[in-house]
């Protein structure tokens, strides 16, 4: 099927649940402030009222399917982590300005993981996605200088309580593991927008560009799949659909969608405006947020 526009407007960032019903979650630029939206790709609509004042920054916000089935959205806005359950309605706020933000799993519970900077000494607080009690506290060697240009990496709850640590400019991630509070491997990078999915046979995998090929490769060191493209790789992003392991990529002025059973592309879709970021849906519909609005390319 077609690309189809979903919304109007410059968007910066997209996320989608990497389980269950197939919802995304957007931020865009809006008059002073940006603004945040949830959607529900079945119905193609709203999912909820926006929310203002939200982060335009892809680091300081983090949507994702937590046990149980609730969809949660996190970010950080005026030194409050807030915390916003979009099947209830429900939002909690917890004081501080973290530089990073993800979801995990501990214990059994929702949680959000907030990463607060420098770098070289930087602080892990797990926080209680249902109460913003404090789970865990810990420290973390990330590197040098401070969280800028990094962003956490996760596929709650398929990733459980492991988060990566990416960045920018250095060429490995650092992978975290929550419930044991400590660094548990370090994983090479090539330094490009880097993306954990949910693996076809259970254990998360870490996708990402390398030039003009995406690789996807197991936490445990193995070596990557490289998925060939016509040209340098921009935004990555993977789900698992059905009995699928879906990847897709931006190249040049077409996003490729492959089912990772085979090289060659399953799907090549034109796509106008520069693209920001880029997710799959749990039903295989591709969606880009660009500066010439939220587009969809229905599975």
């Amino acid at each position: 099927m077609p690309e189809s526009v979903l919304a109007q407007g410059a968007f910066d960032g997209v996320a989608a649940t990497a389980a269950g019903p197939p919802l995304a979650f957007t931020s865009r630029a809006g008059q002073g402030a940006g603004v945040g939206q949830a959607w529900d790709l079945r119905t193609r609509t709203a999912l909820g009222p926006p929310i203002p004042d939200f982060p335009d920054h892809r680091a300081e916000w983090a949507f994702g399917l937590l046990p149980g089935g609730a969809p949660v959205v996190a970010w950080t806005h005026r030194d409050r982590v807030h915390v916003h359950d979009l099947s209830t309605g429900g939002e909690l706020t917890v004081d501080g300005q973290p530089d990073l933000l993800g979801l995990a799993v501990h214990g059994g519970r929702g949680a959000v993981v907030a990463v607060f900077g420098p770098a070289s000494d930087a602080r892990v607080a797990v926080l209680d996605a249902r109460t913003g009690g404090l789970l865990a506290e810990f420290g973390v060697w990330l590197g040098h200088w401070t969280a800028i240009d990094r962003w956490v990496l996760h596929a709650t709850p398929a990733s459980g309580p492991l988060v990566g640590v990416a960045c920018d400019t250095e060429r490995t991630i650092g992978l975290l593991d929550v419930e044991r509070e400590e660094e548990a491997a370090s994983l090479p990078s090539s330094g490009a927008h880097a993306v954990l999915a949910p693996g076809p046979d259970g254990p998360p995998l870490l996708v990402q560009p390398s030039g003009a090929e995406v690789h996807v490769q197991t936490l445990d060191g193995d070596p990557a799949v490289a998925l060939p493209a016509p040209g340098d790789v921009g935004a990555v992003a993977a789900t698992v659909a059905g009995d699928r392991f879906l990847v897709a990529a931006e190249a040049g002025d077409d996003l490729l969608v492959w089912d990772a059973a085979s090289v060659t592309p399953s799907r090549r879709v034109p796509v106008a405006g520069r693209v920001n970021d880029l997710a799959l849906a749990t039903d295989g519909t591709l969606i880009a947020a660009t500066d010439a609005g939220l587009r969809l390319a229905p599975a």
